[in-house]
């Protein structure tokens, strides 16, 4: 099927030399509290929206965040698009970010989203790996205006939906919760 090495003779018929060809990269491996969401297209889908969008860039290595942050009331309050916020959400939310040249191995890249009103963490995402991304903790609303909490241990919607624990393959597509 997909094997990564193929056999290529160079002109000697009794030497094979085995070679590397490169596989294309997989995409995100996304760890939502302690569910793991495997080869993702970065996207996290929420009650059937599109709310948060997680990236690489290379160089320097840092995490891109775009998301779209709304109230109880499923009003959208703030926008966030690769790490920059809109005008209308800079006055209450701030973002920090942590590039690879900062980072370091107990602290590694990472985005921060605050809400200047309350003090508390909106959502924070680090870089595990290259193409391990974990979702640290969250508190925002989704566009229905259920509340998402998302811990070490379990990602909640509302009071209808608890994970914790799960694996789900994605297949180059949005991890989809609730």
């Amino acid at each position: 099927m997909n094997n990564p090495l193929q056999i290529k003779t160079l002109g000697i018929t009794d030497s094979p030399e085995l070679i590397d060809i490169e596989m294309p990269e997989q995409g995100l491996e996304l760890y939502v509290g302690s569910n793991v969401f495997r080869n993702t297209n970065g996207v996290v889908k929420l009650q059937g929206k599109e709310q948060v969008v997680l990236e690489t860039q290379p160089q320097p290595l840092v995490l891109l965040l775009t998301m779209d942050l709304y109230d109880e009331q499923g009003t959208r309050i703030g926008h966030i698009r690769r790490n920059a916020l809109s005008a209308h959400s800079a006055g209450r939310f701030t973002i920090n970010v942590k590039a690879s040249g900062e980072a370091t191995p107990s602290d590694p890249p990472s985005v921060t989203v605050a809400d200047r009103t309350t003090g508390h963490t909106v959502f924070e995402a680090c870089l595990m790996q290259r193409r391990k991304v974990r979702i640290t903790a969250g508190h925002f609303c989704t566009h229905k205006g259920e509340l998402v909490t998302v811990s070490p241990h379990y990602c909640r919607i509302g009071t209808g939906l608890t994970m914790f624990g799960d694996v789900a393959e994605s297949r180059g597509r949005a991890a989809v919760i609730g």
